[in-house]
């Protein structure tokens, strides 16, 4: 016989409460927007709502992007752009408990979660049986694991200190609570306390590590939207990078970089720096290790209207003095570099940024979460760190000979390398959200004046959350 489990769908997002909000929330709670869990088609269908979740403006799909620029200095701001208990507030680092968009981000996070840990509820309970469900179970139970890894990671990046490489094993800072059952009903099991930066890290790479052995090896290009065995090490690869593990950063990102042929089943570099940011649907290049599927009916790629707007208003990002001056220099007619025309386009007069990786204002392309362009800069810094220079140079001289093409001549300063690979990967990763964390990875000031760990650019705890959660601690 067949159990079932009801799905609560307001879930995370509707349950972290005020007090005075209790008796309506708990009302909302009951209306029909429940889904009961009875065969592996309902089950695909929870893992479809997952997915959509990590698709979110509010989530991969625009926001954590846009807001980690807003917060680097890699580009300035248009202020007649910036709105009001918005983006103004996060630009400025003066954000409170009632930013509407940091509502957002934090209740679509956790609610996609939510929709990742029934999934694995109903398979470690076997609350389902037959030959399809057996059959199904490994590769659903990976991608929730997935999904569950890569939200809470990208959540404590924004919401807590950044992992004090010098301090491995030790980082006692406060993260976010890391919710590993469902909320099947009511308001259980939402009271949690914040786990540490350390614990969060740990159990995101646990889930990471059991998603990779229970995922599939399936690297077809028409497959990258969904998570596969590969998606689950290019994570790996940037998780440990980011407190300072680089032997298994590279143990990680080395997979990648061998499997670097351009064929249906590999990740190789696409000769055309664009193309793996041109795709919409199934469309897909070898460079893309996992994308989120967009489709022109469903249009939810959020970070175009930042970069490129599609009314005719400025952009929201302008270029920095440092980053205009950075792609001048690569624009010269003595450097040859493709990603100073191809990446971004800088207007002087007016000093706007256009980012050209999601160019004319289409919604409708897919968004970019792992290419293996970051993997070879992965391997490279930690391969350098560990003394490996052969392999250093080699992941290295593979982005640089992308991006000159024919102009590439091989002018590498063994001395000044490590420098070399954080420059390149300033270079190739601008405009994806990278350079805030990788600050503050580095230990290097966010913009002129504000230190790395600069707590009033911690984004605030949500105030449902703080009301409804008693065990919760504000941020500074």
């Amino acid at each position: 016989m067949r159990t079932k489990l009801i799905i609560t769908g307001i879930i995370i997002s509707a349950v972290f409460v005020s007090c005075k909000k209790v008796l309506d929330i708990e009302q909302k709670m009951n209306i029909p927007n429940e889904q009961a869990i009875t065969s592996v088609k309902d089950l695909e269908a929870v893992l479809a709502g997952a997915y959509d979740g990590l698709q979110s403006g509010n989530v991969l799909g625009g926001n954590m992007v846009v807001y980690a620029d807003l917060l680097a200095d890699d580009v300035k701001v248009e202020e007649s752009r910036l709105n009001y208990f918005g983006t103004y507030e996060i630009y400025n680092r003066r954000t409170t408990v009632q930013i509407n968009a940091l509502r957002g981000m934090w209740s679509d996070a956790y609610s996609t979660i939510n929709r990742a840990n029934n999934i694995i509820h109903v398979i470690d309970n076997n609350l389902l049986s037959g030959t399809e469900f057996d059959t199904k179970k490994s590769k659903l139970k990976g991608e929730a694991l997935f999904i569950r890894a890569i939200v809470h990671f990208e959540l404590v990046r924004f919401w807590a200190q950044a992992y004090d490489i010098l301090m491995q094993g030790a980082n006692t800072q406060m993260g976010i609570p890391y919710r590993t059952a469902p909320t099947l009903s009511g308001f259980d099991n939402l009271a949690m306390a914040r786990h540490t930066v350390e614990e969060v890290y740990t159990k995101a790479i646990n889930d990471l590590t059991e998603a990779e052995s229970l995922l599939p090896d399936d690297r077809y290009l028409t497959k990258r939207g969904r998570a596969n065995k590969m998606s689950a090490v290019a994570y790996l690869a940037r998780v440990h990078l980011s407190k300072g593990d680089y032997a298994n950063a590279k143990f990680y990102s080395q997979k990648i970089v061998d499997a670097n042929n351009t064929g249906i089943n590999g990740y190789g570099l696409n000769s055309d720096l664009q193309a793996v940011f041109k795709t919409s649907g199934s469309d897909n290049t070898s460079e893309c290790i996992f994308q989120l599927i967009n489709v022109s009916t469903d249009q939810s790629n959020a970070i175009v209207y930042s970069y490129n707007p599609s009314d005719n208003t400025l952009p929201l990002f302008k270029g920095s003095s440092a980053i205009s001056k950075l792609y001048v220099k690569l624009n010269a007619v003595s450097f040859k570099d493709q990603r100073g025309s191809k990446y971004v386009s800088i207007y002087p007069a007016g000093d706007v940024l256009f980012n050209k990786k999601y160019l004319n204002s289409n919604p409708a392309y897919n968004v970019v979460v792992l290419r293996s362009a970051e993997q070879y800069l992965i391997n490279a810094e930690a391969s350098l760190m560990l003394g490996d220079t052969t392999q250093a140079l080699f992941s290295y001289k593979k982005l640089k000979a992308r991006a000159f093409g024919s102009y590439w001549a091989d002018e590498t300063n063994i001395v000044s390398l490590s420098d070399s690979i954080k420059i390149e990967r300033r270079r190739e990763l601008i405009c994806e959200g990278d350079r805030y964390h990788t600050l503050k990875r580095l230990k290097q000031d966010l913009k002129p004046g504000v230190p790395w760990n600069d707590p009033a650019s911690l984004f605030k705890i949500p105030q449902e959350e703080m009301s409804g959660n008693p065990l919760m601690i504000q941020n500074p």
